[in-house]
Formats: structure tokens, C-alpha cells, sequence
């Protein structure tokens, strides 16, 4: 039974990322009905930031080089730890028992919402990273799609491609723990053109963009 794992960071409920990502899901759920749906909204929920008591457990674990998923979650040893990994490895079975994962990330301030960035830091530890000269990890091979949502144009031939800290850090970052292999990027840009006066004459640049990025979620959605 394929299951999604839908994740939105957007603090914004009408928000063109969450636009995006949801057409995904509606998609990928209407092909998929027996299929498991999980969905976590980091703005309604916030995951906490990562604290001392995490990064000790993390710290332990790569001191003593531990990569078996059953003995990390165990890894915690005194109540403030525990209290601490009880937050994260939640996170961490969803995206194990995951076969896609569907990440609304809006562009914010050239990088991504720091929602999203205190979920991740969370789920970054040892025994997911992909060790140094391997080829897997126990994340790889699932798909990731990445709905995207900016303010202005970033792409190549652009005056601000060079300010664009979203993309490449999610690959960067994804790459780390074996999923950077299938993913897809569904950008909508120049969003601001709808109520940024100097902007509207890239509206109609912007709804296409935003087309684009819907058509893609409806395509990209029907191949899982």
C-alpha cells in the first residue's frame, strides 16, 4: 500500500504553495485510494527547534558511530533527552514509512520558512545521513516533490538567479539523507505581482508560472 507524506510550511492557509502541494495530494489520492495519506502542517504544528538535548543524542550517536535505526531510538538517556526525542522520532518513522514525500516550501527571504528548516534539523541524525562513499541510505529511493512558491523570478537568465538560496539549499540539504535521486521542483514564481503595485506587469507571467506548477503537480502526481 504506497503512502504519501504531505508536509506544508507555508504559515499562510491560501498560501500558493499550499495551492500546489494539495493539488498534488488530491491527485496522487484520487489514483491511489487504498493508498495511506499522512499529513503534517508545520505552521499549525510546530515542530520545536532543535535543542541541547537532541544535539547530545545526535552527538552520541556519531561518537559511537551507531547507524541501526532500532538502537537510535533508544539512543536517549536522561528525561530531558527522552522528552526531546520523543518530538523527533515521530518525524522520523513518517518519512521511513514513507514511499513520497510532498514538501510545500515557500521562498522566504531567498531561503526557506524556518518551519520547515526546525523540521528538518530534527530529522537529521546519524542513521539517516548517507555515510560518506555509499550509495544509499535508509531513505533512498523514495520521491520527493518539492511545491514551490516565490515572490519574483529566479531562473536561469534572471536578475536575482544568484539570490536563490531555496533550491539549492534543499538539494544540498535532501541529498544528505539519500534523497536527492527523484525529485522534482514545482516552482510558481513572481506570486507577489497580485498585490505588489511596481510588480503587476509580470501578472500574466506569474499565472502562467503558477499553471505550470499546477500541471506539473497533476503529472507528477498520476506516476507514483
Amino acid at each position: 500500500m504506497p503512502t504519501l507524506l504531505h508536509i506544508d510550511s507555508s504559515p499562510r492557509p491560501d498560501s500558493v504553495s499550499r495551492q500546489v502541494s494539495a493539488e498534488f495530494a488530491r491527485t496522487w489520492r484520487k489514483g491511489n485510494p487504498e493508498g495511506r495519506y499522512v499529513y503534517r502542517d508545520l505552521a499549525a504544528d510546530h515542530v520545536p527547534h532543535i535543542d541541547a538535548a537532541q544535539i547530545a543524542v545526535m552527538h552520541r550517536l556519531e561518537t559511537e558511530g551507531i547507524r541501526d535505526l532500532g538502537t537510535a531510538r533508544d539512543a536517549a538517556r536522561t528525561p530531558e533527552e527522552e522528552a526531546s526525542w520523543a518530538v523527533t522520532w515521530p518525524l522520523v518513522e513518517e518519512l521511513l514509512a514513507a514511499d513520497t514525500i510532498l514538501l510545500g516550501v515557500p521562498m522566504y527571504n531567498f531561503s526557506v520558512p524556518s518551519t520547515f528548516k526546525a523540521w528538518f534539523d530534527r530529522i537529521m541524525i546519524a542513521p539517516l545521513i548517507v555515510s560518506q562513499g555509499a550509495d544509499r541510505g535508509p531513505l533512498s529511493g523514495k520521491k520527493v516533490v518539492v511545491a514551490s512558491a516565490r515572490g519574483g523570478a529566479y531562473g536561469p537568465g534572471t536578475p536575482r538567479r544568484d539570490f536563490d538560496h531555496q533550491e539549492p539549499y534543499l538539494r544540498a540539504a535532501l541529498s544528505m539523507v539519500g534523497l536527492s535521486t527523484d525529485l522534482i521542483f514545482l516552482h510558481a514564481e513572481m506570486t507577489k505581482a497580485s498585490h505588489v503595485p511596481r510588480l503587476a506587469q509580470f501578472k500574466d507571467m506569474a499565472a502562467a508560472s503558477y499553471e505550470s506548477a499546477m500541471d506539473g503537480a497533476r503529472s507528477h502526481a498520476t506516476l507514483t
